[in-house]
């Protein structure tokens, strides 16, 4: 008997999830609605990235996090910024710090010759720009061989040093040969290397003299669990950049790989192995080239999406009351608040704080302003339980109505 598509699916739907505290990102809780458990799972399926668009606070990054969760796989995240460059998101190639080793490498060579250079020929090695005269007799000879030696230990401790070696320690230098200059030894590989290929990754970082980047949320997945359960691997706020950087993941969004071409090396998921989830997120700060959103599936994050909240509402216990929108958005606000402050607020504290917020929506949105979402309503209820006392509704609420506006009206005033 075959499964149904429901028991098949890998992300489950309206299913509260304690997200384990993860680098930088603190414990939390999510919820995937229908839509967006649909979305990950498509993703998953077609090997397509998966665009995430929505106002901010709308848990577009906490999704990418509870997917990798989920699915147990390595949790890859890039920040993208104004600077960044989509070049350093394949490979990094350090031709500076090369050139640095390069110039190392033949001070260590020039060491090793005067270190090896026999002190009885000192006189040939290192001739004088004011040499004394040299006169008849043996003590001036040896007054000579005496100055010419101590300026050969001299220039050879001057090489020493600059290479940050003692004359104590220079027995100790090593015949490095200039293999170790092959361009192989710079360059790191970049989120999506490691995305593509853990174990080829790996192996490359190893073996590069200076590693650029590292995954930072991997410690407790080892390589070959990560290279056979694949990664999740988030690119947050693309928006930031300019179109070059969307523009340089086209190669690799379209065909699931890349170029190394100072290595003659191609980047792919290894066969049989899953190719990598790739969310992106978007605050619609700028536009997306259409090349680039054409090649991805696209999820829309709204707080206030009348087709999710009518979803949830025919769930409930009070489906049998009129459906409203605001009122709605009240009701899945205060359930949210509830999982991650279980037990602490009474409901009308909880719904009061998605009341204001709701209001303050609908007054930013009259003036096209950025609206306040679920992260302010998150960070009100936070406010209002460390400053007063467990259970103490009514001193909540009035606090609630003194401090909102810190949490919920970030734009400017009149």
């Amino acid at each position: 008997m075959s499964s149904s598509p429901q028991s098949s699916r890998r992300i489950q739907a309206e299913q509260p999830i304690r997200l384990e505290r993860c680098g930088s990102w603190e414990e939390s809780f999510h919820v995937f609605d229908e839509e967006s458990a649909l979305a990950v799972e498509m993703a998953l399926v077609t090997g397509r990235p998966l665009l995430v668009r929505g106002e901010p606070g709308s848990g577009k990054s906490q999704l990418a996090r509870a997917a990798a969760q989920e699915l147990n796989r390595a949790f890859i995240v890039e920040v993208i910024t104004a600077n960044a460059d989509g070049q350093d998101l394949l490979w990094h190639y350090d031709p500076v710090a090369r050139l640095y080793d390069a110039q190392t490498l033949a001070a260590e060579a020039a060491a090793r010759a005067c270190q090896q250079e026999p002190e009885e020929e000192a006189e040939e090695v290192l001739p004088l720009h004011s040499p004394p005269q040299p006169q008849s007799d043996a003590a001036e000879r040896k007054k000579l061989a005496r100055y010419r030696k101590k300026k050969f230990q001299q220039k050879r401790q001057n090489l020493f040093k600059a290479i940050g070696l003692s004359v104590a320690q220079s027995g100790g230098l090593s015949a490095r040969t200039g293999e170790e200059l092959h361009p192989a030894s710079w360059i790191s590989p970049g989120p999506l290397w490691w995305a593509l290929d853990w174990a080829s990754a790996l192996r490359q970082h190893e073996r590069c003299r200076c590693p650029f980047y590292q995954p930072p949320f991997f410690s407790h997945i080892v390589p070959e669990e990560a290279a056979r359960r694949g990664a999740v691997l988030l690119l947050d706020e693309i928006d930031k950049a300019d179109s070059v950087l969307p523009n340089t993941l086209l190669e690799v969004l379209g065909n699931g790989g890349f170029q190394v071409p100072l290595l003659g090396q191609t980047v792919t998921a290894p066969p049989g192995s899953p190719r990598p989830l790739v969310i992106i997120t978007t605050n619609e700060e700028r536009d997306l080239p259409p090349a680039f959103v054409r090649r991805c599936l696209v999820l829309h994050l709204r707080l206030d999406d009348e087709r999710r909240l009518r979803t949830w509402w025919s769930r409930q216990a009070f489906r049998a009351e009129p459906f409203n929108s605001d009122r709605a958005v009240v009701k899945w606000l205060a359930e949210r608040g509830e999982l991650h402050f279980a037990n602490i607020f009474a409901d009308k504290v909880r719904e009061r704080a998605a009341e204001l917020l709701v209001r303050d929506r609908r007054e930013a949105k009259q003036a096209g302003l950025i609206k306040p979402g679920q992260a302010e309503y998150l960070d009100l209820l936070r406010a209002v339980q460390g400053m007063t006392a467990p259970g103490a509704s009514e001193q909540q609420l009035a606090l609630l109505e003194r401090i909102s506006s810190f949490a919920l009206r970030k734009n400017p005033q009149e």
